[in-house]
């Protein structure tokens, strides 16, 4: 899916005795980088989006806890990747996603984990079985990932994070979902997709306007593989194609805690092959959404989304709600 966030990052989170060592301009424009870029640490779930702000820069050491919910309908499995031609599905999605910064040779470098649970239920066309209704509830497939900066994204102590304007980052991105969910054949709706997908990415971040942190344009390309699914529905092997994704993020500052942003997101690719047979299935939709959060205090932030697809020609829908708190520590 794609969405748009608009999320909190605040420059009066941290106080003057935290940065003594700076001057009270620097603070604030230190806590105002470090908010948010924390506020939308990312909970990687599904092939939703991930919003805005997600891969901005922050001091090693930093780790954060979140945990996710999201509401969907669409006519889309429940990972969020393959288009089931004519279903009604709705799907609630529970997520908690751990993330670490770090450093790798003096890059900045970020691992995360995600562990999701949820249910799912719907009706679809199956041919040659006619229409199926199902719904079952469970673990999904936990993700991991692990990204690292390639140019502008120097690992940075919290002393010299806040010392240091941002400038255009590039990050290489690898990410895994592993085969764990609860899945059976006997369903044609599933938690678990009982094959695994690899995510490669190269997301992109430029600050924009002559004051840092106020503007940030995002650009973020992805192509995830897939394996075979040995056990689908009412058949003997399914195999998946490419699927390119573009999201693109573009977010400001309206206050010293709330901030904006209007998002696009692009998909193309990923029809499923059912024994030998193309499923017509294709993806190619243009998404997008909006997004509002706040900065409850230093360590705690939350914030709510809404998207929907914007123009498709596969009459592949979803529409999202999404909400996520957020601890750092």
């Amino acid at each position: 899916m794609y969405v748009i966030c608009l999320s909190m990052g605040g420059e009066d989170t941290l106080t003057g005795r935290d940065l003594c060592l700076f001057s009270s301009q620097m603070a604030r424009l230190g806590c105002l980088i470090f908010f948010m870029c924390l506020i939308m640490l990312p909970a990687k779930v599904l092939a939703q989006g991930e919003g805005p702000r997600v891969y901005l820069p922050a001091p090693v050491g930093t780790n954060a806890l979140s945990a996710t919910w999201m509401d969907m309908k669409s006519n889309m499995n429940f990972a969020g990747n393959i288009y089931i031609p004519d279903a009604e599905i709705s799907s609630t999605v529970y997520a908690i996603n751990y993330n670490r910064y770090f450093s790798i040779a003096g890059r900045l470098s970020e691992i995360w984990a995600t562990g999701i649970a949820g249910k799912v239920d719907g009706s679809a066309t199956t041919a040659p079985f006619g229409v199926r209704s199902s719904g079952t509830s469970g673990l999904g497939d936990p993700y991991f990932a692990l990204r690292v900066g390639l140019m502008g994204a120097p690992a940075l102590k919290p002393a010299d994070f806040v010392k240091t304007p941002p400038g255009f980052q590039i990050y290489a991105l690898a990410g895994i979902s592993l085969p764990l969910g609860d899945y059976s054949q006997k369903t044609p709706l599933n938690l678990g997709t009982n094959r695994w997908a690899l995510r490669l990415g190269l997301p992109m971040v430029l600050p924009l306007g002559k004051k840092p942190g106020v503007n940030w344009l995002e650009i973020h390309p992805n192509v995830y593989f897939y394996g075979d699914n040995d056990e689908p529905f009412r058949a003997d092997s399914r195999s998946q194609s490419l699927l390119y994704v573009l999201e693109s993020h573009l977010t400001h500052n309206f206050t010293a805690k709330l901030w904006a942003g209007i998002d696009l997101r692009y998909q193309n690719g990923g029809e499923t092959t059912t024994d030998g047979t193309r499923d017509d299935n294709k993806l190619n939709r243009l998404g997008g959404g909006i997004s509002a959060g706040y900065t409850f205090s230093r360590s705690w932030n939350g914030f709510i989304s809404y998207g929907d697809v914007i123009t498709e020609s596969d009459n592949s829908k979803m529409n999202m709600w999404r909400a996520r708190l957020i601890w750092i520590f």
